[in-house]
């Protein structure tokens, strides 16, 4: 019963530290309308730039830390000041890296300063990251959470501060270097307090083998990034930065919806490595009610989102971004598929099946590659939206054909039908009485909870276990 209460606190701290993603949100949106979208573009491309380079000061390594020190967390003080030392070095390579690339790819002065700025934001969050890793090794959301906030709270102060004094792109990017430097030494004193001691000594045969040991994690990584950004580094090549813009007000958004799944699969990650370990029959039980209750919440946040995308659009970034209605939308459709794949990611993982892991993502990011390549450029942003749905369906499918080779069968249409003809008859419902936007999202909303408690989506134990978990009050001992 503890651990069931326990994974409901880490379950409602995880939730809480995606949520913070509002906040970052909030200073996209402001900065889209004082930057205007030709230099909100020019951001994007920088971001994604500086993202993808991201991954070689982690190297895997903070994916490594929160399965291992899961299961011993003996290992923290020994991992700790080793991977302190070695990211230091890597790190070093990476700017440099990022450099020579951004030299070489973009022309603009302007852009090319903004992506070295970030690049240098970009490993002071690898390295909070790493803070974050071994708070979640000990399942301490709690940390995670405040820390969190923290950053979030830094970096929107001093970015509408900037935003609305000083303006311009080149400052607003200083804005990410300057809100991580007390961020990151708040975050590492609470690690040496709580966690381990923070020094520096590295044990470079420890070194070795942490690293061969996470190079799946850092490929996969590295796959996923590029699987994200990718579609902006292809329109910022091909088409104009307006255009750039246009896309990443959409995708943004899209992007904020992934904090459901992602805050639910940092919760139980640590619970399914040891459960993998300790009990398979468990491990099994709780994937399979996760990727169920995933699906549930899916299907109508997408269909709302879809309703009211137009009308945020216009309210958030204005009405020169207009144009990115149509991709939100595909990208919409998009979400029902992601949800479902960060769930089977976080199984496989969780059983070991990283290698598994890597080899589906590496298909997804060519389909996603190849699909840009060749709709990008020539139905621009919506071409961009339509190749994310593509790659998400086609990953789909391998990931579940990969889970009952190495674990067990999903059956996938089980858990989903239900989920599917609630939305099916709550939005032929809505449709029929011609309502607004707003009155639309919020009828259907409604109609949908109403005709899910019809079908009785959980047994009489899941209830208890839900209960027990989230309400561990109205358990009885």
């Amino acid at each position: 019963m503890e651990n069931l209460r326990s994974l409901g606190r880490n379950t409602l701290y995880s939730g809480l530290s995606a949520a913070s993603n509002a906040l970052l949100v909030v200073l996209v949106v402001l900065a889209a309308n004082v930057l205007g979208d030709r230099a909100f573009g020019e951001f994007s491309f920088a971001l994604a730039i500086a993202s993808i380079f991201e991954m070689l000061v982690d190297l895997g390594l903070n994916t490594l830390v929160a399965r291992n020190v899961a299961r011993d967390r003996g290992l923290a003080a020994r991992y700790l000041p080793s991977i302190l030392s070695w990211k230091i070095l890597l790190s070093l390579a990476a700017m440099g890296l990022l450099v020579l690339t951004v030299w070489l790819l973009q022309r603009d002065s302007q852009a090319r300063i903004a992506a070295f700025i970030l690049g240098v934001g970009i490993v002071l969050r690898s390295f909070k990251s790493t803070s974050q890793a071994f708070f979640q090794s000990h399942e301490r959301f709690d940390l995670m959470l405040l820390t969190t906030y923290i950053e979030r709270a830094l970096v929107l102060g001093l970015g509408i501060a900037v935003l609305y004094t000083v303006g311009g792109l080149i400052p607003f990017c200083i804005v990410f270097v300057l809100a991580r430097v007390p961020d990151l030494a708040i975050s590492f004193w609470l690690v040496n307090s709580r966690i381990a001691k923070v020094r520096l000594a590295a044990d470079w045969a420890l070194v070795r083998r942490m690293q061969r040991d996470a190079l799946p994690f850092a490929s996969y990584s590295l796959i996923t990034v590029l699987y994200v950004f990718i579609g902006t580094v292809i329109l910022g090549a091909v088409r104009s930065s307006e255009e750039v813009g246009w896309y990443n007000a959409g995708y943004k958004i899209y992007e904020g919806l992934t904090m459901f799944p992602a805050f639910v699969a940092a919760a139980v990650l640590p619970r399914l490595s040891r459960l993998f370990v300790t009990d398979r029959g468990l491990h099994a039980g709780l994937s399979v009610r996760t990727v169920r209750y995933l699906s549930m919440i899916s299907f109508p946040i997408v269909i709302v989102s879809g309703y009211m995308a137009p009308w945020v659009i216009r309210l958030l970034f204005g009405t020169d971004y207009l144009p990115a209605v149509t991709p939100l939308h595909i990208l919409l459709g998009a979400t029902v598929l992601m949800f479902t794949n960060v769930m089977l990611n976080t199984i496989l993982i969780s059983a070991d099946q990283q290698a598994v892991v890597v080899r589906v993502a590496a298909a997804g990011l060519a389909v996603m590659t190849c699909s840009n390549l060749l709709l990008a450029a020539r139905f621009g942003i919506v071409g961009a939206a339509a190749c994310v749905a593509v790659s998400e369906a086609c990953v789909l499918m391998m990931l579940l054909l990969a889970a009952s080779r190495q674990l067990f069968s999903i059956r996938l249409h089980l858990h989903v039908w239900k989920p599917v003809l609630a939305c099916v008859v709550s939005l032929l419902a809505v449709r029929a009485l011609g309502l607004s936007p707003l009155s639309s999202a919020a009828l259907f909303a409604a109609l949908y909870v109403a005709g899910m408690s019809a079908m009785r989506p959980f047994s009489p134990g899941e209830w208890a276990e839900l209960r027990s978990v989230f309400l561990p009050g109205s358990a009885k001992e």
